[in-house]
C-alpha cells in the first residue's frame, strides 16, 4: 500500500472533522424525516421516507469513507429522543432551508479539499441535498394550494 495515495490518504484526512459533523448531520435527518414521514399528510409519506432513506445512505458512506482514511469504525453520537415537527408547513420550510444549506456545505467542501476521490463524493453528496431540498418545495407547494 502506499503512504500517501491520491484518494482516501492524507488530504482526505484533513477533512476528517467535516466527515464526522456530516455523518451526525446525515444521521439526524434521517430521524427527522421519518418523525415527520409518520405525523405527515399521506400523500407525502413515501418522499419523506426516500429522503430519510437517502440520509441513511449518505451516512453508511461517509462512515465507509472515514474508514478508508483512518482505518478505524466511527462511531456516531447521534441520540435517539422524540423528535417535534411542530406544524407542517413551518416544518417543511425548516427542513428546505436546512436541505439547500446542505447542499451548499457539501459542495463548499468539496472545494476545499485536495483528494479528487473525496471532491467527487461532496459533489455527489450536495446533488443529493439539492434534490432533497427541490422535492421539499414541491411538498410544500402542494401544501399550500389550498
Amino acid at each position: 500500500a502506499q503512504p500517501n495515495p491520491c484518494c482516501m490518504g492524507t488530504a482526505a484526512g484533513e477533512m476528517l472533522a467535516v466527515i464526522t459533523g456530516f455523518i451526525e448531520e446525515s444521521l439526524s435527518d434521517r430521524q427527522y424525516f421519518l418523525a415527520i414521514a409518520r405525523q405527515g399528510p399521506a400523500w407525502a409519506r413515501q418522499k419523506l421516507r426516500a429522503i430519510a432513506d437517502d440520509e441513511a445512505g449518505h451516512a453508511r458512506r461517509l462512515l465507509a469513507v472515514h474508514y478508508l482514511i483512518t482505518g478505524q469504525c466511527y462511531r456516531p453520537a447521534v441520540h435517539h429522543g422524540p423528535v417535534c415537527v411542530g406544524q407542517w408547513c413551518a416544518a417543511l420550510r425548516e427542513r428546505y432551508h436546512l436541505e439547500a444549506c446542505s447542499g451548499f456545505n457539501y459542495a463548499r467542501s468539496a472545494d476545499g479539499t485536495t483528494d479528487p476521490c473525496l471532491s467527487r463524493l461532496f459533489n455527489e453528496l450536495s446533488a443529493d441535498e439539492y434534490r432533497h431540498a427541490d422535492t421539499i418545495l414541491r411538498l410544500l407547494e402542494r401544501s399550500l394550494q389550498g
